[in-house]
């Protein structure tokens, strides 16, 4: 039986990932949204590409916050802004004072040593939970799938892993407005909020959705009404769906 990593010290290690996930190399590969780990997108993966996008994710970030802790450098946000501060001015000076190529290359340098300094100046970790850290990478990675997935789900319970919950009021203030000969089918409006918004549709699921859906619909264009034999609304532009008259 292989040992792993205590589940408190994961959980305190995810949540050193969560607060300098900004210093990570690369973006956020995957997020929870509530029923599944999806891509930025909305799109579902299988567990294989999940674990593997995760747990890269997290020994890159391990790796950065381990250069910065084990240099010695302690905390100082004060101090990391007024260098970010004065990497920015040098950045605008390249253009404002029309250096040529040898200057600006050395002033952008200059400023990118600024910044790194900056990083590791607001890393607050410690040796330990950034070990622990990597510890919990090799094991989303390498670990049986039942360990790898406890791990994932102490992952989603931070707000920096889990996907944006996006109202459906939302995406019907984007749709347009069309002539009122025009009649669309609320099972029209349904799918082609399905296609626009799947992370949505799959956190909120089909019955909590389609009264979310229908009832921002209502507010924006009126009580559904039936006419030809079915219900919709009329006065609706949607994109990619072929409306009925």
């Amino acid at each position: 039986m292989p040992t792993y990593i205590e589940n408190a010290r994961a959980r305190k290690a995810l949540a050193i990932a969560a607060q300098h996930a900004d210093k990570a190399p690369n973006p956020l590969p995957f997020a929870w949204d509530g029923s599944a780990w999806t891509t930025p997108s909305g799109e579902r993966r299988d567990l294989p590409l999940i674990r593997g996008g995760m747990g890269e994710w997290l020994a890159s970030l391990a790796e950065v916050l381990h250069s910065c802790v084990f240099e010695d450098h302690a905390p100082d946000p004060e101090r990391a802004a007024r260098l970010r501060r004065k990497a920015e001015r040098l950045l605008i000076s390249i253009e404002a004072l029309h250096m040529d190529a040898a200057e600006a290359e050395c002033t952008r340098t200059d400023a990118e040593q600024l910044s790194a300094l900056a990083d590791r100046l607001e890393v607050t970790a410690t040796a330990a939970e950034v070990t622990a850290l990597k510890a919990v990478s090799d094991e989303i990675l390498s670990a049986a799938n039942g360990r790898a997935t406890h791990l994932l789900s102490l992952a989603s319970q931070f707000d920096l892993f889990r996907a944006p919950m996006r109202d459906p009021a939302e995406w019907v203030k984007c749709l347009g407005a069309a002539p009122r000969t025009v009649h669309v089918r609320t099972s029209a409006a349904w799918d082609a909020f399905c296609v626009a918004e799947p992370g949505v549709v799959r956190s909120l699921g089909a019955v909590a959705g389609k009264r979310a859906l229908f009832a921002a619909m209502d507010k924006r264009f009126g009580g559904r009404r039936k006419l030809s034999g079915y219900e919709g609304w009329r006065g609706v532009a949607l994109p990619d769906v072929q409306a009925s008259a």
